[in-house]
């Protein structure tokens, strides 16, 4: 075996075991506390093992111990109360400004709602679906170079 496989081969086992030891600093498993009560407010960090939280309450109670505020994602969303009945709310936060249009699916790709906003980094908007009728709804949002998305549940009470 030449001396260069050899060293790309240790040097591949370093990189490994050092990303290992960095995800092993991250999340502190003695600090892992399923069902914290957490408040539902929707203000997203992206925790050093780049996933991102709804909030620092529910980043800390899955044992992260270092987080960013914001998104991981160049974009991230919310909507509530889920399942909704009246009026569902709405919250998006974007890395960088730009624009924004959301629309709302039914499962069989018909739409019943879309609105546009311009040059946005955070948008926080309600919307009534109290016409819907009931059954599951997709919200997309959607940039010049992104989207996602989030299901929700239409039901009257």
């Amino acid at each position: 075996m030449s001396k260069k496989i050899v060293f790309c081969v240790i040097c591949c086992f370093l990189f490994n075991s050092l990303k290992a030891q960095m995800n092993y600093n991250c999340v502190d498993s003695f600090n892992i506390r399923p069902g914290t009560p957490c408040p539902f407010d929707f203000e997203p960090v992206c925790g050093c093992n780049n996933k991102t939280y709804k909030n620092v309450c529910m980043a800390n109670a899955e044992g992260v111990m270092y987080y960013d505020m914001g998104s991981c994602e160049p974009m991230a969303i919310d909507a509530n109360p889920n399942p909704v009945d009246e009026t569902v709310f709405f919250k998006a936060v974007l890395k960088y400004a730009g624009n924004l249009t959301l629309f709302i699916t039914d499962v069989n790709g018909q739409e019943y709602f879309k609105t546009n906003f311009t040059n946005v980094t955070y948008v926080d908007y309600a919307i009534d679906v109290s016409r819907f009728q009931n059954g599951i709804f997709i919200i997309f949002a959607v940039t010049d170079k992104y989207y996602t998305y989030k299901k929700i549940s239409k039901y009257n009470f």
